[in-house]
């Protein structure tokens, strides 16, 4: 795997389940996935129409100040930056996946992502930025903006 650093304007997830496991070490210290709450109204199509814990509405914003100019509002992708929803599902993103990518980087077809690792915005953020991914690639928050339980 190429571990070169190609700087480009926003950031691109890879999650290469199978050159994960053989080349990258496993962050064991990861520790077990947050896990979000997510409360629609029936049919919700919009996340407007849902309620979210603290930490995934603070994922939702880690993400739209981070990681939608590259991925999508929505995490869908882009030219450039893969389909997160996609990534997610068809290749089962744990924690310890994400949390390695986010912090040292990724670079891979489409292109590279920096690491975050300096960020101190994403990482004490890291856990409800996972949560929101995992809720919208879930299917359980659609699209948009949430609410925040109070």
């Amino acid at each position: 795997m190429n571990k070169r650093l190609l700087l480009v304007a926003g950031a691109t997830f890879m999650f290469a389940g199978s050159a994960y496991a053989a080349h990258e070490p496993r962050d064991e210290s990861a520790g077990d996935a947050p896990e979000y709450v997510v409360e629609c109204d029936e049919g919700a199509a919009s996340a407007k129409a849902c309620k979210v814990d603290k930490d995934t509405y603070v994922g939702w914003r880690t993400f739209a100040t981070n990681c939608q100019v590259c991925h999508g509002g929505s995490g869908l992708g882009s030219t450039f930056a893969p389909n997160l929803m996609t990534r997610f599902n068809d290749e089962g993103v744990d924690y310890a996946r994400f949390k390695y990518v986010i912090t040292q980087g990724y670079t891979g077809q489409m292109g590279a992502m920096p690491a975050w690792e300096k960020n101190k915005a994403v990482m004490k953020n890291l856990d409800g930025l996972y949560q929101y991914l995992q809720a919208r690639s879930d299917g359980k928050l659609p699209k948009g903006r949430p609410t925040r339980m109070k």
